[in-house]
C-alpha cells in the first residue's frame, strides 16, 4: 500500500489533485474536506492515501488528514458502501461530526449525505458503533476553554470516573454541549459516563 505522496501540488480540485513526485504526476481523488486545506497549486505537498484495486478500476484517493483516511477504509469495508459513497461522507461531515452520529444514533445527520437512505444510515450505525472507537483518537478538539475543561476533568476524577472515558466522552460532546455551564457539563458526562457502563 501507498502510505502518502509527497511531491508538487500540480492541480486541484473538489474532487481531485495531482502531484507530481520523481516526474509523475499521480491523480488521486478526494473528499472536499482535504480540497478545503490543499494550499496553492505549484506549493510542495503531501496526502496521505489509499490504494483501491477492484475488478475493472485502480485508483488513489487521498486525505489531508489520518482521521480522514482511517473512516474512508472503515466504510468501504460496510455491505453497500464503496469509495463513491465514503468520499461523499467526508465531503458533507467532519470525522468528529460522522462520530457523534454514530455514537448517538443520529440518523438524520447521516442521511444528509447524498447517496445515503434511512436503511444504509442505520446499517451504518448497527455495523459501526462497536467498531467506531478506531477512531476516538482522530476526533478533533471540542470547542470550550481549557481552565473549565480542566475543571470538570478534575471534578470527575475526585469522583472517580477513569481519565480516558473521562477525556472520550467529552471528545463526544457537541458544540452546543460544551457551551453549558461547566456545572451542568459536568453532570452531563457523568450522565453519559452511567449510561455507556449498563
Amino acid at each position: 500500500m501507498i502510505q502518502y505522496l509527497k511531491g508538487t501540488l500540480t492541480y486541484k480540485s473538489p474532487m481531485l489533485a495531482v502531484i507530481e513526485t520523481g516526474g509523475i504526476g499521480w491523480e488521486i481523488k478526494i473528499p472536499v474536506s482535504t480540497y478545503e486545506v490543499l494550499p496553492a497549486v505549484n506549493s510542495d505537498y503531501s496526502l496521505y492515501t489509499y490504494l483501491s484495486i477492484s475488478q475493472d478500476d485502480v485508483r488513489i484517493y487521498g486525505f489531508a488528514t489520518e482521521a480522514e483516511r482511517v473512516l474512508f477504509q472503515i466504510l468501504t469495508k460496510i455491505s453497500g458502501i464503496g469509495p463513491k459513497i465514503a468520499i461523499s461522507v467526508l465531503s458533507t461531515l467532519t470525522v468528529s461530526a460522522f462520530v457523534k452520529s454514530v455514537r448517538s444514533g443520529e440518523e438524520a445527520m447521516l442521511t444528509r449525505v447524498p447517496g445515503i437512505g434511512k436503511k444504509s444510515a442505520q446499517r451504518m450505525i448497527v455495523e459501526l458503533k462497536d467498531r467506531i472507537h478506531t477512531l476516538m483518537d482522530y476526533v478533533g478538539d471540542v470547542e470550550h476553554s481549557d481552565s473549565a475543561l480542566t475543571e470538570v476533568e478534575n471534578a470527575l476524577l475526585a469522583l472517580g470516573f477513569n481519565t480516558a472515558l473521562i477525556q472520550r466522552e467529552l471528545k463526544l460532546m457537541t458544540e452546543e454541549d460544551m457551551a453549558l455551564p461547566t456545572e451542568q457539563l459536568i453532570k452531563e458526562v457523568i450522565k453519559r459516563l452511567y449510561q455507556r457502563a449498563k
